[in-house]
């Protein structure tokens, strides 16, 4: 039996701390896998673990945002013990909170009409080896996939926490992830259409001409197509698929999450039909819930639409695409969050 002690100062009795680690009885690198209790001044719990194991931990407020600070302000280095019975792990832990997502404001554009914010979220062990450089993932809708308090309904992907803790756990190579906020003009940003001014050719400017640019000069990113992915859900995912097909030399890797191929008469679903090697050079992620959208009884008309794409796009090789169908996901941003750590897994492979 191993006892686990952390002081902090700031913290009452009321407040939550976390132990996470690499063990099963860690949580596997869950940022809230087991929960201290207050007792004699510190927070305390006691784990029976196997003897003699190498296991590595960290203490948490909750989440991988809320992680232990080492004493120059930055993220803790996992530690390390080897139990045996008896063991008393006695920590004094000098702050929380990582910084691991940095806003940027009100980002201005020359092609479009209203400032995006952008939300960059770094992956663990950033700022510890500074000649390490990460793959990027762009995803639309960036108010959804970090924060409850910006998320529709309150409901967000939480797509840091599982990209730090699948990380953590050596599933996928560690990337930076960065959201776009989108404004008023969404589905016209999102929404690729035969007129003149469509706008979506314009966000698609955005992204590459100004937003990745500053991403690649403010941070340690990896900038090729083969290392830069698109990702979004609905009309997000339309987009994705629509940028991923323009710009093969900017976007290698594309996850598309209940894509609304109804957009513009079925426009993009019918030019990647009789298109569909404008795809072959990356990975795509295509993914619909069986339980998407209307239906008059029989299959949804977003399922026969997302199968139909993937028949276009079978000829690819299994490790270049897939193609995946979830009895009785639905059209919301719970479903989309439950199958984000997939995306990430097959996108970004260990």
């Amino acid at each position: 039996m191993v006892e686990f002690i952390a002081r902090t100062p700031g913290l009452h009795p009321w407040d939550a701390v976390f132990l996470a680690g690499d063990h099963d009885r860690l949580g596997r690198w869950k940022a809230d896998a087991v929960r201290l209790d207050w007792h004699d001044g510190a927070f305390r719990t006691h784990l029976d673990l196997p003897a003699g194991e190498r296991i590595r931990f960290l203490f948490t407020r909750g989440s991988w945002r809320t992680a232990e600070l080492d004493g120059h302000g930055r993220e803790h280095l996992p530690r390390e013990l080897f139990p045996r019975p008896g063991l008393m792990v006695d920590v004094s832990i000098p702050g929380w909170d990582r910084h691991s997502v940095r806003y940027h404001h009100d980002f201005p554009s020359a092609f479009l009409p209203h400032p995006h914010t952008v939300a960059v979220h770094l992956p663990p062990g950033y700022d510890h080896d500074p000649h390490r450089y990460y793959p990027v993932l762009y995803l639309h809708d960036g108010q959804n996939v970090f924060d409850a308090h910006t998320a529709f309904a309150g409901v967000p992907w939480r797509c840091d926490e599982s990209a730090e803790q699948l990380a953590r756990l050596g599933e996928i190579t560690p990337i930076i992830q960065v959201g776009i906020y989108n404004t008023p003009d969404r589905l016209k940003e999102y929404g690729p259409t035969a007129d003149r001014d469509d706008l979506s050719h314009a966000y698609g400017r955005f992204l590459i001409e100004e937003v990745k640019p500053f991403v690649d000069g403010a941070y340690r990113t990896r900038s090729g197509p083969e290392q830069t992915g698109v990702c979004g859900s609905s009309m997000g995912g339309l987009i994705s698929l629509e940028l991923a097909r323009r710009h093969p030399e900017v976007f290698g890797r594309c996850a598309a999450l209940s894509p609304s191929l109804w957009w513009d008469h079925e426009r993009l679903l019918r030019h990647l039909g009789d298109h569909p090697h404008e795809l072959a050079g990356g990975r795509v992620w295509l993914d619909m819930g069986t339980q998407e959208g209307p239906s008059d009884g029989g299959l949804p008309p977003m399922v026969r639409r997302a199968r139909r794409l993937a028949s276009h796009l079978g000829h690819l090789p299994p490790g270049q695409f897939r193609y995946t169908e979830v009895e009785g996901g639905m059209h919301n941003e719970w479903a989309w969050a439950a199958r984000f750590p997939e995306v990430l897994k097959f996108l970004f492979p260990a």
